[in-house]
């Protein structure tokens, strides 16, 4: 099988996040010293978690952009920009349907079409979901759901193989997608329903001309299943979704675009229609591009905003504990409440100094909650310093983690006065 270009793509991002994972579960482990990413700053949540604190949170503090926020800005610049490009080529859950989908073809599974009907499209869901999931958030609820997250149990799993209830998810998922394509992609994803929306009112469209012979062989193939009922007419003054075959009898057509629903896999572009026809083309702002050009463009806005946008260094405010020397010897137990709830930890202090930070109980998010607890801990120590910094992608559980400290710490001065 000759591999296209975008298979070459999502199979090295998924190579290079099995990687990152490995790699990072070492570091956690102190197995190695170094780190590609943490779980964290693969986040692609990272930008809303930082919003919603901002306007919920009085105790908030804007440190910079971290590669969680930096994700974030550049999923949603590229969607507005450029499409659903992240979708197409760069998400490993999308990429892991598509392998399964292959897989399921092979083994000759026959395909289960999840069609729409005219009073209900089952990809309303993505968008109830997201909106669920928003006001869970809002309501500081978000544990709730994040421990059914595929993402994140794609994440752990190649941390250590550790299994949490999202884990289930997936596993369904890739079950599912041996018959149905890209099904959570399609009618459960909430990140794809952001982008839909964000593509919906951006300048780069995939249209079909009205020289188009309607044969649909171009999106014969699609990896999840644009079909005719999904076209939207361009009007002088109007833009309706309509069935394709009601367009003959309306007037002022110029160009007929494909749903917001395309993850822009450009399949439907690079097809040669063979009734002669123009087939496909990818317009931004009303002109052609070439799809080798909407990939590198695509590819340099989202990376570019990724890596670029967080090297502007987190403020860091070194101020010391007050009254550090005057804790008493002993061990003090401190909690404060982190993403997921409660957190409990010990400190021991001898020589009047905090010299050991034990976690006690918690129910953080596996893949998140580790490096905050080492790197944390390791640095208040170190530096005898409350004020440290929050670990990029885990804002939440960072200050859990420095307020339940800070609590121990006070309970310490006050027994000794």
């Amino acid at each position: 099988m000759k591999l296209k270009l975008r298979n070459v793509i999502q199979i090295t991002i998924t190579l290079a996040v099995i990687a990152i994972c490995f790699i990072y579960y070492l570091y956690i482990r102190d197995i190695i010293s170094m780190k590609i990413l943490s779980v964290g700053d693969m986040n692609p949540y990272g930008g809303w978690s930082a919003l919603k604190s901002a306007f919920i949170d009085i105790s908030y503090r804007f440190r910079g952009i971290s590669k969680s926020i930096a994700l974030t800005i550049a999923i949603l610049s590229t969607s507005l920009l450029m499409g659903r490009f992240f979708c197409g080529y760069i998400c490993p859950i999308g990429a892991l349907q598509d392998f399964f989908k292959y897989i399921g073809k092979k083994l000759n599974i026959k395909e289960i079409h999840l069609g729409r009907s005219r009073h209900f499209n089952p990809e309303i869901i993505k968008y109830l979901i997201l909106i669920f999931v928003l006001v869970l958030s809002i309501l500081k609820m978000g544990m709730v759901v994040s421990v059914y997250s595929p993402w994140i149990a794609y994440l752990n799993i190649f941390m250590g193989f550790k299994f949490i209830r999202g884990t289930w998810i997936l596993f369904l998922i890739i079950i599912l997608s041996l018959f149905v394509k890209r099904i959570f992609c399609r009618f459960f994803c909430p990140l794809g329903a952001v982008q839909a929306l964000f593509y919906a009112i951006g300048p780069l469209k995939i249209v079909s001309s009205t020289g188009c012979k309607e044969c649909n062989k171009c999106i014969s193939d699609c990896p999840v299943n644009i079909d005719n009922a999904e076209y939207v007419e361009k009007t002088g003054n109007t833009s309706n979704f309509k069935n394709i075959n009601q367009t003959k009898n309306i007037n002022n057509i110029k160009d007929i675009e494909i749903s917001p629903e395309c993850i822009n896999c450009l399949e439907c572009t690079n097809s040669k229609c063979f009734k002669g026809g123009e087939g496909y083309t990818i317009k931004f702002a009303g002109k052609t591009i070439k799809s080798i050009s909407y990939v590198i463009i695509s590819m340099i806005i989202l990376l570019g905003i990724y890596f670029i946008l967080p090297i502007v260094p987190l403020s860091r405010n070194n101020n010391i504990i007050e009254q550090i020397g005057t804790i008493e010897n002993g061990t003090y137990i401190g909690e404060s409440m982190g993403f997921g709830g409660k957190i409990i930890i010990e400190i021991y202090v001898s020589d009047n100094k905090i010299n050991k930070i034990f976690v006690d109980k918690h129910s953080e998010t596996s893949g998140y909650y580790e490096e905050v607890f080492k790197i944390i801990s390791r640095e208040i120590v170190e530096e005898q310093n409350i004020k440290v910094d929050s670990v990029s992608g885990a804002t939440v559980s960072s200050r859990g983690m420095i307020n339940a400290v800070r609590d121990a710490v006070s309970k310490g001065i006050d027994r000794n006065k």
